[in-house]
């Protein structure tokens, strides 16, 4: 069964394992702390670092980079039953910027497990903690050159809206949104 869990300190070995199978196989690496341990030797990952991570940025304290984007962000881990298949992060409270480029959820899913439905499924789980969180419409973005979000995207009953050059890379990306 599929559900979302903060990481936790007795997750580490599962971590360093999908990070490991992600360095082997290739990016795109997300959400952003995917990216930073795909992009450093698996044998300096600090996994307290993972944690630190994890809990500043749901107590709002983000890095200068993500300060125009949101206010706050959840990390979950994505389990199907005890096996870690990847990680998402919900965005809190969107600043004009993120409302712009990077909406309220990324999730990425470890190369092994793609094409089984578990992004989809842990969308689905993700919109439903907004929900929660009483946001009444969500927001999706990705860049122009993914042909595998749109396709996500548009099942899970989000509509077009527009797409924008994003100020911060230069890259064109694709607005997408949802009435909950």
């Amino acid at each position: 069964m599929l559900y979302l869990q903060k990481p936790t300190l007795e997750d580490k070995e599962k971590y360093i394992d999908m990070i490991r199978e992600w360095q082997n196989f290739g990016g795109p690496y997300v959400p952003c702390i995917i990216d930073y341990d795909c992009n450093h030797p698996i044998d300096k990952l600090d996994y307290n670092a993972v944690i630190s991570v994890v809990e500043n940025y749901g107590k709002g304290k983000v890095y200068d980079y993500d300060i125009n984007n949101f206010e706050s962000s959840d990390f979950y881990f994505i389990f199907d039953d005890n096996e870690l298949i990847g990680m998402g992060e919900i965005r809190h409270n969107l600043k004009p910027l993120g409302k712009k480029t990077i909406g309220h959820i990324v999730c990425g899913i470890r190369p092994s497990k793609r094409k089984n439905g578990y992004g989809f499924h842990a969308m689905e789980l993700m919109i439903e903690k907004l929900k929660n969180d009483n946001v009444s419409e969500v927001i999706l973005c990705h860049n122009a050159e993914d042909i595998i979000s749109p396709k996500m995207i548009k099942s899970l009953g989000f509509c077009f809206e527009n797409n924008v050059i994003s100020e911060i890379n230069n890259r064109e990306i694709m607005r997408y949104t949802k009435k909950i």
